[in-house]
């Protein structure tokens, strides 16, 4: 018997309905443009927080200044890489609601202004990948 796995969709994605009426399709966490930009941006916030001495007794915030948004770049990580999709998302155009289709830009629009959902496509896209790896491990084994 072939037993298909109804969370994942052919392309290793899953829809996840984080709140009723919103539906997002989130890509795995084991994708190459994931983990390749996700290395980055923590070498980056390495990189600086061994500049400012973050975590010892001579950091001083005020040393810091103006620098990328260390949220933004993990934001902006998610909605290019993770975030493939919606249903449910729109503005208001002339005082009527209004559909818009999904870009990175505006999934970065709804993460910095939502990022309760941040989370959401974080532990989905981690769950597609361990799912994808069960799958791999069961077919080494076989």
């Amino acid at each position: 018997m072939l037993i298909i796995n109804k969370h994942l969709d052919a392309d290793g994605t899953r829809w996840i309905e984080p709140v009723p009426g919103l539906k997002l399709k989130v890509g795995s966490t084991s994708n190459h443009g994931f983990k390749s930009r996700s290395a980055l941006v923590r070498r980056h916030i390495d990189k600086l927080d061994s500049l400012f001495k973050a975590g010892t007794p001579d950091f001083s915030l005020g040393s810091v200044g103006d620098i990328d948004s260390m949220d933004d770049l993990l934001l902006e990580t998610c909605s290019r890489h993770l975030l493939m999709d919606w249903e449910g998302v729109g503005e208001v155009v002339d005082g009527k609601e209004q559909a818009i289709p999904y870009t990175p830009e505006a999934g970065m629009v709804l993460l910095q202004q939502n990022p309760q959902f941040y989370w959401a496509i974080i532990q989905a896209g981690a769950d597609i990948a361990a799912g994808k790896e069960e799958q791999k491990q069961e077919a080494v084994g076989k």
